[in-house]
């Protein structure tokens, strides 16, 4: 029955296809009867491209430069290239981006963009996102960004920019691997947009956006509501597993896999305004979903069976950010500006039948910038700046009381003298960075830069930039980069913690610090651009969780978070777009890393080892539009290698049990086709209505995530199978 359904889907799928190919047949084939409209096309394609190849970016420098002069490894995803291939949520938008993967655990899905192969098991801290270049974090553990993957509306973005390599000097901790700036829509006119679709798993999926201009003010406002009843996630847990005490180890399993449905709910609202000088961007973000446990395990009622349904088991996660701004141009040659940004983070987890949402976290987080762009010459431009970053917040366990003695009424009553896991933290930390662009001649640009941070406890410590660009006339050129990047631990979760038995947080951490080397040649001509760089790192000073035997552990049998072990990468990216005519055009890229720590386990993280990507975008002049998009993933690395310096099973000491299917080469395919009903029609008067329909893992592949983070299993069902949506989008 699931062949014939699947058969069934793909057909209900591919015939809308069909159909439109037949209906718009005439603008396909009779090309001498719309010569006019076609050089018309053209010319507005060659301006459009135009455009495309000279978008101006922030993220590298903090102010405006094109790709090709940014002294970092770029990526952009334009707002056009989101609506032509498809995207429910930012996760699907940046799962396109060459050399990123999006992961997840058993208790966040879509919470890791994955940038070289850099994992962090349930928190994402290696890679930092802001929201029109402010930082988009929290002090708890530092990466909990479900709700901006999963419910910001897509709507509302002009473009995403996305480094891929170190980003502390300007932007602090976090900015390890990577930075994703997600960069607002500005409304030059009034204008409204909604956007609602029904799909498969009961999806319900409504966006409204709207614009507003008047004189200097301009508002722009969108929401997006989201709602699931959840893909089938079958999987065995750790209980499934009995270790056998002889050696060599081997593992049995004895309990068959269980089952849930991954329901969802996500609610993402944006408001960003700008009057003259003056700038206030706010996201609030709610997402509720059903994962497995925080444990990796299945909660089972008092006396089930093998086979007996698991508990419901909740996650629910908020966050307000807020971000008001002031800049001036002093001089020509003179630019300030002051911000000051919010972070308001919220984590419940719980089981369904408990009254109360007894793990609470709670952070808030204040960072306020001083940022001064000086122009000495054309030729030599400085930017000068100085961040005060407060972090306070706590976290409780209202299972059990003040005393950590057992709760037992969650079911009736909610404990309101609850368990501080995590006291009260309140630290401040304090930065300086500087940046200096000097061009010597017209086809070389160098960059020198660094920032200073002070965070409590800690020395304080430097993260230097070095590059150098050079192109020239004929589109060619290159890049040679050195920078280095740091995280430190946050002063809730890492610092803080005391759970006996389960983790304890240590507050003389260290910063984890990774110095990346990269080089870049790069082609870019009137209807191509195209690129490619290797890039090495080394990290010291990782942060990692002992093991509950290890002779450091302060409390015995309490796992304690310690600097310990470092870690070398290097890979190859390459990233090519090519507009073929006004008709046609297409983006490629391929990413490979491998990585090696001190102990000699290879690609420790499971991620992909290699991924290649390939889309294909349609448009005629009926009002068609067909995007077509295909990520190739290879086998991940091996999460055994922490019992083998060599990945040879016969030297385990133990292993991941291999509970469920194994990790294997996958082809997400995904299709998107539009069809705006004014241009099918010809009639340029009637509303703008476009009719589509969103196909997602099209091949029906089986995606499976390694479980990197608790490593006692080797993988758990990472996204659903083969799925489609179909909706209807309204502008004015």
């Amino acid at each position: 029955m699931k062949q014939l359904y699947i058969v069934f889907c793909r057909k209900v799928f591919i015939l809308p296809i069909l159909c439109l190919f037949v209906l718009s047949g005439p603008a396909l084939v009779a090309q001498e009867n719309v010569e006019k409209e076609d050089a018309f096309d053209q010319e507005l394609y060659d301006m459009s491209l135009e455009d495309l190849l000279h978008v101006k970016i922030v993220t590298a420098s903090k102010s405006e430069e094109t790709v090709r002069d940014a002294p970092a490894v770029v990526s952009i995803v334009t707002a056009k290239e989101i609506e032509s291939y498809g995207a429910a949520s930012l996760a699907e938008v940046l799962d396109r981006v060459a050399g990123l993967y999006m992961t997840g655990s058993f208790l966040l899905t879509n919470n890791m963009p994955t940038i070289r192969g850099e994992t962090n098991a349930v928190w994402s801290t290696k890679v930092l996102v802001l929201i029109n270049g402010r930082p988009y974090r929290d002090s708890y553990l530092g990466g909990n960004q479900v709700e901006v993957f999963n419910a910001y509306p897509p709507d509302a973005v002009e473009r995403v920019e996305v480094i891929r390599g170190p980003g502390s000097v300007l932007y602090g901790t976090n900015a390890f691997t990577g930075v994703i700036n997600v960069i607002l829509k500005k409304s030059t006119k009034n204008n409204f947009r909604t956007t609602t679709c029904y799909g498969s798993f009961n999806t319900r999926q409504t966006e409204i956006s709207a614009g507003v201009k008047h004189n200097d003010l301009v508002v722009d406002a969108s929401i997006n509501f989201y709602n699931t009843d959840g893909w089938k996630f079958t999987a065995r847990d750790e209980n499934a597993i009995i270790r056998s005490k002889t050696k060599p180890v081997y593992d049995s399993i004895i309990n068959p896999a269980r089952t849930i449905y991954l329901d969802r709910t996500g609610l993402g609202a944006v408001i960003s305004s700008s009057y003259k000088g003056f700038t206030l961007n706010t996201f609030y973000g709610y997402t509720r979903a059903q994962p497995m446990s925080n444990a990796a395990q299945w909660l089972i009622p008092v006396n089930g069976g093998p086979n007996a349904t698991p508990i419901a088991f909740e996650v629910y996660t908020s966050k307000l950010f807020a971000d008001l701004g002031y800049s001036k141009d002093i001089t020509p040659y003179y630019s300030t500006a002051i911000n000051v940004t919010f972070n308001r983070t919220a984590f419940d987890i719980s089981r369904a039948d408990f009254k109360n949402k007894p793990v609470i976290t709670l952070s808030n987080d204040v960072l306020t910038e001083w940022s001064n762009i000086l122009k000495f010459r054309k030729n030599l431009k400085a930017i000068v700046g100085l961040v005060m970053n407060n972090q306070r917040g706590n976290a409780s366990d209202k299972t059990k009381n003040a005393d950590g003695t057992a709760f037992s009424n969650n079911r009736e009553f909610v404990n309101s003298d609850g368990y501080y896991f995590v006291p009260d933290w309140n630290e401040t930390w304090y930065s300086g960075y500087a940046q200096l662009a000097y061009s010597p001649f017209k086809l070389l640009k160098i960059v020198a830069g660094g920032q200073a941070n002070k965070v409590t406890g800690v020395d304080m410590k430097y993260s230097p930039r070095l590059a150098a660009v050079l192109q020239t006339k004929s589109g060619f050129g290159g890049k040679l980069l050195y920078g280095s990047a740091f995280r430190s631990a946050t002063p809730g979760g890492e610092k803080a913690i005391d759970v006996t038995g389960v983790i304890r947080g240590n507050p003389n951490l260290l910063p984890e610090v990774v110095n990346t080397s990269e080089i870049q040649f790069f082609l870019v001509k009137k209807k191509f651009e195209a690129s490619i760089n290797y890039f090495y790192s080394d990290q010291s000073n990782k942060i990692v969780r002992t093991s509950t035997a290890d002779p450091v552990n302060e409390i015995p049998n309490t796992p304690q978070f310690v600097n310990r072990g470092s870690q070398t990468s290097r890979g190859i990216e390459a990233e090519t777009k090519f507009y073929i005519s006004s008709r046609w055009s297409t983006l490629a890229s391929f990413a490979s890393q491998t990585s090696k720590n001190d102990l000699g386990y290879k690609d420790y993280s499971g991620t992909p080892l290699y991924m290649a990507k390939l889309g294909i975008d349609y448009k005629n002049s009926r009002g068609l539009q067909v995007g077509v998009f295909n990520s190739f993933y290879s086998k991940g690395g091996n999460i055994r290698a922490k019992f083998s310096s060599e990945n040879v099973p016969s030297n385990f000491a133990g292993i991941p049990t291999d509970a469920n299917p194994k990790m294997k080469t996958i082809n997400f395919l995904t299709a998107n086709v539009r069809l705006s009903l004014p241009e099918f029609l010809e009639k340029p008067d009637m509303p703008d209505i476009t009719l589509f329909c969103y196909g997602v893992n099209l091949l029906d592949q089986q995606v499976y995530y390694p479980e990197f983070s608790r490593r006692n299993i080797n993988t758990y069902p990472g996204r659903a199978g083969f799925n489609i949506h179909t909706g209807i989008t309204v502008k004015m």
